[in-house]
């Protein structure tokens, strides 16, 4: 279940990334770098994922929510809650 809830928040935050037009190249790319590297995480087998990495992911997404919280706070919450549900993963 925990599994099913983050891809479901992760389907949320790419919608918010398409409709928030004035986010900036460089931003846009961050989120999608992001992305990319969550849905690889998921489709990994489990012992395939080095803790190294995910320690590296989260402090990503901490860094990108602090990014987006002044002007984007829609991402900013829709990547926290991303990062909670890697956290209830034991991610």
């Amino acid at each position: 279940m925990p599994e099913k809830r983050l891809r479901e928040e992760l389907a949320r935050l790419h919608t918010e990334l398409e409709q928030a037009s004035s986010v900036d190249r460089s931003s846009r790319e961050l989120l999608e770098d992001l992305l990319t590297d969550i849905r690889r995480l998921l489709d990994a087998a489990p012992a395939d994922s080095a803790q190294e990495d995910d320690d590296s992911l989260a402090e990503r997404l901490g860094d990108a929510v602090r990014h987006f919280q002044d002007e984007h706070p829609n991402l900013a919450v829709a990547v926290g809650r991303i990062a909670t549900a890697l956290s209830n993963l034991g991610i």
